[in-house]
Parts: C-alpha cells; sequence; structure tokens
C-alpha cells in the first residue's frame, strides 16, 4: 500500500502551509559547500528533482503487514445473521445511545405519558407542564444521571438481560401468541402512589403510582400491551418483606404461574430510615447506620431473587432509587442508601437507576418541590412521572449496551465477560460471597471457589442438567413451603378477605382455626397494620 509508506524526513527542508496548498519554502544547505545556498524559489525545477533524489537516496523502511483491525466480510455477513433476528435489529447499527432514541422520540414521549386512568389530568394545563418538564426541565443530558450500573460481566444477569430483550422481540413481532414482559414491583407507600394525586388523602392510588405510569409510558408508545407491571408494593414495610415474598413466591396467581422477568426493588425510602433505637441519639452514627442497614436489606433481596427461578434464567434484578429524603438532618445520611445501592449492583452486576440522581440538585438546591416534599416522603404525580421516564431512560440504555456487545461478540469474535480471565461460572444458582465487613480482601479468592462449589452441587441436588433452563415462560412448580400465604395490607388483604381466606382454607382441609384471629390497627403513619395473629398458645388450643 503505498498510502501507508512513511518517508523520512529530509534534513534542512523547512516546511511552510501557503492559503491554499503545501509546498517546499526555504533553501538547501549542501552539507560539505557551507555558504552555498540554493533558492528554489528561483528554481521551481529543482523542487521535483530534489523529489526524485530522495526517494532514490533516501532508505525506505520496510513495512510489516498487520493484522487487519476492521471486521471482515464474513464477519459482518455473521453479525448480520446473528443481530437481524434480535431487537437490535429494530434500532441504527452498528451503534446508537440512549440520548439519541430519547431526543428523536420526545413528541411520542410525551404523548405516551399521558395518563388516560386519570380524567382530571387530561386538559391543556397539564399537557403544558408535562412538555415543560420533558423538553427543558429534564433534557436527555439530565436523564442520563438516573443510569447508576448496567449489567455487564456476570453470567446469570447477561442471560436475564438477553431472556428480557427476547421476551420483548417475540411480543413485538407476534403478540397473538406471545406473552407481555412481566415486571414486578416491589415498594412501600411511595410505590403504591400515597399522596401522589393533590388533593386526594388515601392509604394508594395505583393509577397514579409510577409503576402504572412506567406501563403506561411503554405500552402506549408502541401502541400495544408489550408490558405488564404488577405493583407488589406494601405500605410501611421494607426490603424484608420483599425477600420474603420473593423467596417463598407470594405472586398473583397469574404471575405464579411463571414468575416475573424483571423484579424492581424500590424500597429506597423504607430502607433509609434510620434504626428507632438511634434516631433520639445524638451520638449515634445515622449515616453509617442507615448504609449499614440498607446494603443488608438490600443484599438479601438481591440473593433472594438470584436464586428464585432454581435452574432457570433468573429475573432481572433492578433497584430503583426513588429517595429524597427527609428522614434525617445529614444531606450524606439521606444518600447513603444510594452508596449502598450502587456498591450492591457493581457487586451482583445488577441493573441500578435513580430517580434521586437526576433531580437531587434541583428539589434541595433550588428547592423545587415538584419532585419531592420537605414535610414529607410521598410526592405529587409529576414526581412519579419523572420516575417512570427515569426508568424508561435507563432501559435504552440497558438496549444500547446489549446491542453494543451483541455487536462485538458477532463482528470481532469479541466475548464481553472478559475472555479467559473470567472465571464467573455459568451455573444461575451461583453467588458471589455476601459483601460485608467481614469479607476480607485476603480471603476472597477462597470465598468465591467456596460460592462455586456451593452453586456446583445445588446445581446436581437439583438436577438442573435434565430441566430446560430456557426461561421463556414455562409453567414452574410451586415454590412456596407455606400452606396458604399473604402479604395484609390496606386496599389488599385487609380484615373481610383474611378471614373469608382463612374460613374457606378450614372448610376445604376440614381442620378447624383455634385461637387465631384477625387484628386490624389502621392509624396513620407507622402503625398501618392489619394482620392475623395468635390469641391462644398451643397448650391452650390443646
Amino acid at each position: 500500500d503505498f498510502h501507508s509508506i512513511r518517508l523520512q524526513r529530509i534534513p534542512n527542508i523547512q516546511y511552510a502551509r501557503a492559503p491554499q496548498q503545501k509546498m517546499l519554502m526555504g533553501t538547501f544547505r549542501k552539507p560539505r559547500i557551507p555558504g552555498i545556498r540554493i533558492p528554489l524559489r528561483k528554481f521551481p525545477f529543482l523542487s521535483g528533482a530534489l523529489c526524485i533524489f530522495s526517494l532514490l537516496v533516501v532508505p525506505i523502511p520496510k513495512i510489516e503487514r498487520q493484522e487487519s483491525q476492521f471486521p471482515s466480510r464474513e464477519n459482518v455477513i455473521q453479525q448480520k445473521t446473528l443481530l437481524n433476528d434480535s431487537i437490535c435489529s429494530r434500532f441504527p447499527r452498528p451503534s446508537f445511545t440512549a440520548s439519541y432514541l430519547w431526543q428523536t422520540n420526545l413528541p411520542k414521549i410525551a404523548n405516551a405519558s399521558k395518563n388516560s386512568l386519570i380524567p382530571d389530568l387530561l386538559n391543556n394545563e397539564e399537557d403544558q407542564r408535562l412538555y415543560s418538564l420533558l423538553f427543558k426541565t429534564l433534557p436527555a443530558s439530565r436523564m442520563r444521571r438516573a443510569v447508576q450500573h448496567t449489567p455487564s460481566t456476570s453470567s446469570s444477569q447477561r442471560a436475564s438481560v438477553r431472556h428480557i430483550f427476547r421476551v420483548i422481540q417475540r411480543r413485538l413481532h407476534d403478540p397473538e401468541n406471545n406473552p407481555p414482559l412481566r415486571i414486578a414491583v416491589f415498594g412501600g407507600s411511595v410505590t403504591i402512589g400515597r399522596g401522589c394525586e393533590a388533593g386526594k388523602r388515601a392509604m394508594q392510588n395505583y393509577n397514579c403510582a409510577w409503576p402504572m405510569r412506567l406501563q403506561l409510558l411503554i405500552n402506549q408508545f408502541f401502541d400495544m400491551d408489550l408490558v405488564k407491571v404488577y405493583n407488589l408494593g406494601v405500605g410501611g414495610t421494607n426490603s424484608g418483606v420483599a425477600t420474603n415474598m420473593v423467596k417463598y413466591w407470594m405472586y398473583p396467581t397469574e404471575l405464579a404461574k411463571v414468575g416475573p422477568d424483571v423484579v424492581v426493588n424500590s424500597y429506597s425510602t423504607n430502607d433509609s430510615l434510620p434504626p428507632w433505637d438511634l434516631k433520639d441519639d445524638p451520638n449515634a452514627d445515622l449515616v453509617t447506620a442507615v448504609l449499614d442497614q440498607a446494603r443488608d436489606g438490600l443484599q438479601q433481596f438481591i440473593r433472594a431473587a438470584l436464586t428464585s427461578n432454581r435452574c432457570k434464567v433468573p429475573p432481572l434484578v433492578v433497584h430503583m432509587d426513588d429517595y429524597l429524603g427527609p428522614q434525617q438532618d445529614s444531606l450524606l445520611g439521606e444518600m447513603s442508601y444510594n452508596t449502598a445501592m450502587r456498591q450492591l449492583a457493581k457487586w451482583y452486576d445488577t441493573f441500578a437507576i435513580s430517580y434521586g440522581e437526576v433531580v437531587r440538585d434541583i428539589a434541595w438546591l433550588l428547592g423545587d418541590s415538584t419532585f419531592s416534599n420537605k414535610k414529607d416522603v410521598h410526592f405529587s404525580n409529576w414526581a412519579h412521572q419523572t420516575i417512570a421516564w427515569s426508568f424508561g431512560f435507563a432501559s435504552l440504555e440497558l438496549l444500547s449496551t446489549f446491542c453494543d456487545d451483541g455487536f462485538a461478540r458477532a463482528v470481532y469474535n469479541f466475548n464481553s465477560t472478559g475472555g479467559d480471565h473470567n472465571k464467573i461460572p455459568k451455573y444461575y444458582l451461583y453467588l458471589p460471597p455476601p459483601l460485608t465487613r467481614e469479607l476480607l480482601r485476603k480471603d476472597v479468592e477462597d470465598k468465591y471457589a467456596e460460592a462455586l462449589k456451593s452453586a456446583q452441587e445445588s446445581y446436581v441436588a437439583m438436577a438442573c442438567f435434565n430441566k430446560t433452563t430456557g426461561g421463556d415462560g414455562n409453567e414452574l412448580e410451586d415454590r412456596s413451603p407455606c400452606i396458604v400465604s399473604w402479604i395484609a395490607t390496606p386496599g389488599g388483604y385487609g380484615v373481610p378477605q383474611i378471614s373469608h381466606f382463612m374460613d374457606r382454607h378450614s372448610k376445604n382441609s376440614g381442620v378447624p382455626i383455634r385461637g387465631w384471629k384477625t387484628e386490624n390497627q389502621l392509624a396513620e403513619g407507622w402503625g398501618n397494620k392489619i394482620g392475623w395473629v395468635a390469641t391462644q398458645s398451643d397448650e391452650q388450643q390443646r
């Protein structure tokens, strides 16, 4: 290739850039005849002779042919074959960004954001506010803050990402024969929409809450039921309740048959509440206390969720940080949950999103009440809408990363997991050692080996090698060890529902229920409790 030849610079030739061309300027000095100068400007024919002379005299360095770094024709064909049948084929190639998709589809996103379930919000004033927020206050440059971590290296979560995009692609291609993507959202009173709609004081408002708005945003954008969002929030609870719900397969009947494709932990508000026994202690380190509390609760949820499908592809685990306070004076303490969330998302390679990071400066530094409440952890419908936008934008970033990695693997035969250096096993039951203060650097390799051995033993014990691991909606066995189970909550399983449920179970089983009753303690705040409690000891019942 002649154009790749590098000629050595000719000594004592001065180069100067003319307005329209680059030409040899200056003089040529013969080394052995000092003082004799040949002005090239007066003898332009010497310039050409000099160039020919330099080509003949100056040695041309040997050019070593290197392997091309560009994809071969065969690799490009392979890439097209692999990606044409995936969701990535619907987007620009070879690469695109979440910001590009967001900005080019803003008008359509705005229309898809209108909540038809609340007629009072369908007016010109609300529309103008929506467009102002979406086009001016929350541009793509700000929405990028929502993305805290996207799965990239973990075998199980990479398989989960691939699974959810396969579900979406099949639904888009053949909606009659393929189910929507199933998303289960766990959270407290914020998640179920308390205080969402102005002028309405209710314990929950599911149509106004962000999970419903997320479902409307996606389905109205695509003009089809692409996703089904299950709001499983329970007011006054934390990640511990969600962990038990996932662990014991406590899903609605429709969802319990197959399990969710995506599980979302939206307990940032309740997990950020300082421990009751430390709130009045002036010497207590609430920043560290909340950090440890949030890490412990969220980590148990992650581990339960990642092993909830046993031999099959685990659900994609998503963390939604929708907390802005106020529950303690220290701003660092108010951000403790976000710190713990990001640590765990990187450790387990899960998907982390933060609404708080998108609007924190607007809410805290500018005092804008659109996105937060200075006196209460609950906020308005516009905050809920922004949470749905944050989730949507972060999902586009996940899609972009997924397609980029797929393109790299197909064209360059590139393994995004790190090639030979990646020791993370391909067992869906595998979990890294818990991230705690007791986990020391000198022990971490042995702990990883122990975790791998445990996963292998569980894999064999459950006969996973004889089971389908596709996770594409096949019915699963009953996962709950309980005869009956429910989560008591106002608006869900209240006193009448619990009593009817247990009476029916007693009649069907032929076993009378003695020494138990429903409990109703509906007060304001954290006292909102409904439950099934024992009134007698076992000895008294005999």
